[in-house]
C-alpha cells in the first residue's frame, strides 16, 4: 500500500454497525477518550517497534544496504500483486461479522467465517498463481533484468499466506477479539525477530527468501491458532450456494482493491526507478530512510481504525459531532508528533547508528528533509477518513489516484535532481500537497472546518518543528543542542499545557504517587 493510506482503513461502505447513543459518543469525543485509546493500543506497538528495531540492527549488519533493498524489492511486489488479488476480504468481511456479533447469532457466525475462508483460500490461491506466472515481468520492471525471476517464484507464496492471514484477521476483527490480535502482534514480532537474526547470520543475502517466507507463515499460523480455537478451519470450497453468497463481499472490497493497487503500484515503481537508476544499494538507503520517517512515528495513528473511524462513522450527517471528532484528534496527534518528530531530528545521527550501522548515515539528511511528511499526514488523516466513513468510496479512490500520481512524480524528479535527499523533500511536498487538496475538498463536500484554536495549534507546533530540524542540521553537537533543546522544551509545554487543561492526566498521575507512598 501507498505511504499515504498506511493509516487509513480502506472501506467503501459506510460503517454503521458502530452506533451508539448520541451522549455516549459525545463522551468519546473528549480528549481523555482520545487520549487513552492512542496510548492503550499504542503499547504493543511499541513492543513492536523495539523487537523491529533490534531485527533492522542485525539485518543491516549481516546483509547491508543491497541486501535490504532487495528485501524491499520483493516485499513492494508481493504487496502488489496481494492488492490486487484479495478483493479486499480482510477488510469487507468485518462489517457483517461485527453485525452477527452483536446479534449474538452464533449459527450464523459459524457459515459466515466459512465462507470468510472459503474466498480467502480462492484469492490466495489466485495471487500465488498470478505471482508465478508474472515471476519474469516483476524481475525485468523491478531491475531491468531477469536475474531474479527465480527469487519472485520463490516468494509466490507469500502471496496466499497474506491473503489467508488476511481473513483470519477479519475474523478476530469482527469477534471483536482486541486483546488476542495485541497478543498476536506482539508475539508475532517476536517469532520474526527470532527468525530473522539467526538466518541472515548463518545465510547473509541467501537467507532473505527463507526470511521472507518463515516470518509470512509464522504470523499466519499465530492468527490461525487464536481463531480456531474456537472456529476450526473448514472451507466449503464445492458448495456453490455458500460461495455465492460471498459475492458482497467481492463488492465492497472492490474500493479497496483500486486503492491499494494504486498505492503498492506507486511505490514499486518510485522503488524500481530508484533501483534501476542507481543500486540495489541506493535502493537500500532510501527504504531505510522511509522507514526512520514513516516507521517509528506511527505509534500515534494505532488508534484511528480501532476508536476514531467507528466514532467518525457514528457521526452520520452531524455535521457538527463530525468537526467536533476531527478537530480533537487533530489535536492529540499534533501534539503527540511535534516533540517526538524534534527530538527524533535532533538525535538522528545517534538513532541511524545504532539501529543500522555507519553504512546507512546517508539517509539522515533525507529523513530530516522529509520530517513534515509525518507531521502532514498527522494533519490531514483524520480528515481523510471523512469518505470513509460516508460510504463515498469514488471520491476516496480519487483522492487516492491524485495522491498517488503527485507522489510519483515528485519522488521521482526528486531524486533524479538531488538523489535521496530530494526523495526526502518530494515526501514532504506530497504529503503537503495532499493536505491541501483533502482539506479544500473535504471543506466544500462535507463542510469540514478546522477550529480556530486547532489550527493555531498546528501552525505553532510546525513553526517549532521547523525550527528543530534547522537546529538538527548544525554540526557541532555542543551548538545543535543549545539550540534544538529549548525548541524541544516548548513543544513539550505546549502538548502537557493542552493535556492539563483538557484532560484529567494531572489527577492521575497524583493519584498514581499517592498510591504508591508508603
Amino acid at each position: 500500500m501507498s505511504l499515504r493510506s498506511t493509516f487509513i482503513a480502506k472501506s467503501p461502505a459506510r460503517v454503521s454497525l458502530w452506533c451508539e447513543p448520541f451522549f455516549l459518543y459525545m463522551k468519546k469525543d473528549t480528549y481523555n477518550h482520545v487520549l487513552k485509546y492512542t496510548g492503550l493500543l499504542g503499547g504493543v506497538q511499541v513492543f513492536y517497534i523495539l523487537m523491529s528495531i533490534v531485527r533492522n540492527k542485525f539485518t543491516a549488519m549481516f546483509i547491508g544496504a543491497w541486501g535490504i533493498g532487495l528485501v524491499e524489492t520483493y516485499n513492494r511486489a508481493v504487496d502488489l500483486i496481494a492488492n490486487m488479488t484479495n478483493f479486499g476480504i480482510g477488510f469487507s468481511a468485518v462489517r457483517r461479522l461485527s453485525e452477527l456479533h452483536e446479534q449474538g447469532k452464533e449459527e450464523a457466525i459459524k457459515m459466515y467465517i466459512r465462507l470468510i475462508r472459503s474466498w480467502a483460500l480462492v484469492t490466495a490461491l489466485l495471487g500465488t498463481l498470478i505471482c508465478l506466472l508474472s515471476a519474469p515481468l516483476l524481475s525485468y520492471f523491478t531491475l531491468s533484468d531477469f536475474h531474479t525471476t527465480k527469487g519472485f517464484v520463490l516468494v509466490a507464496p507469500m502471496v496466499g499466506i497474506l491473503a489467508i492471514t488476511g481473513g483470519e484477521v477479519a475474523i478476530l476483527k469482527g469477534l471483536q477479539r482486541l486483546k488476542q490480535m495485541a497478543a498476536i502482534s506482539a508475539l508475532g514480532a517476536l517469532v520474526t525477530m527470532l527468525l530473522t537474526i539467526p538466518a541472515y547470520w548463518l545465510l547473509g543475502l541467501h537467507g532473505v527468501i527463507p526470511v521472507l517466507l518463515s516470518t509470512t507463515a509464522a504470523v499466519c499460523l499465530l492468527n490461525l491458532y487464536a481463531t480456531t480455537r474456537d472456529y476450526p478451519y473448514r472451507v466449503g470450497l464445492r458448495s456453490m450456494k455458500l460461495m455465492k453468497s460471498g459475492g458482497h463481499l467481492l463488492k465492497l472490497g472492490g474500493a479497496y482493491i483500486l486503492a491499494g493497487t494504486i498505492g503498492s503500484g506507486a511505490e514499486l515503481i518510485v522503488r524500481s526507478y530508484v533501483t534501476n537508476s542507481t543500486s540495489l544499494n541506493r535502493a537500500g538507503l532510501y527504504a531505510v530512510g522511509v522507514t526512520l520517517i514513516v516507521s517509528y512515528a506511527r505509534l500515534a495513528f494505532v488508534a484511528m481504525d480501532a476508536d476514531f473511524f467507528p466514532r467518525l462513522s457514528a457521526a452520520g450527517d452531524d455535521r457538527k459531532r463530525r468537526n467536533n471528532a476531527i478537530n480533537r484528534q487533530i489535536d492529540v496527534l499534533v501534539l503527540l508528533m511535534a516533540p517526538f518528530l524534534i527530538a527524533f531530528a535532533l538525535f538522528l545521527p545517534i538513532i541511524v547508528r545504532v539501529l543500522y550501522t555507519p553504512e546507512f548515515l546517508p539517509v539522515v539528511s533525507m529523513v530530516l528533509c522529509g520530517l513534515s511528511f509525518m507531521y502532514f499526514k498527522a494533519v490531514y488523516t483524520p480528515i481523510a477518513y471523512l469518505p470513509l466513513a460516508r460510504g463515498h468510496s469514488r471520491l476516496y479512490l480519487l483522492m487516492e489516484f491524485l495522491y498517488n500520481v503527485v507522489f510519483t512524480v515528485l519522488v521521482i524528479v526528486g531524486y533524479h535532481v538531488r538523489g535521496i535527499v530530494g526523495a526526502g523533500i518530494a515526501l514532504s511536498l506530497a504529503n503537503l500537497f495532499d493536505l491541501i487538496n483533502i482539506s479544500l475538498v473535504y471543506a466544500r463536500v462535507y463542510d469540514f472546518r478546522f477550529e480556530r484554536r486547532t489550527l493555531l495549534r498546528c501552525i505553532v507546533q510546525y513553526a517549532l518543528l521547523v525550527a528543530g530540524i534547522g537546529a538538527a542540521t548544525v554540526a557541532s553537537w555542543g551548538v545543535k543542542l543549545l539550540l534544538g533543546l529549548p525548541v524541544l522544551g516548548l513543544s513539550l509545554w505546549f502538548a502537557w499545557n493542552l493535556l492539563r487543561k483538557k484532560t484529567n492526566i494531572v489527577d492521575k498521575i497524583k493519584s498514581i504517587v499517592r498510591r504508591k507512598k508508603p
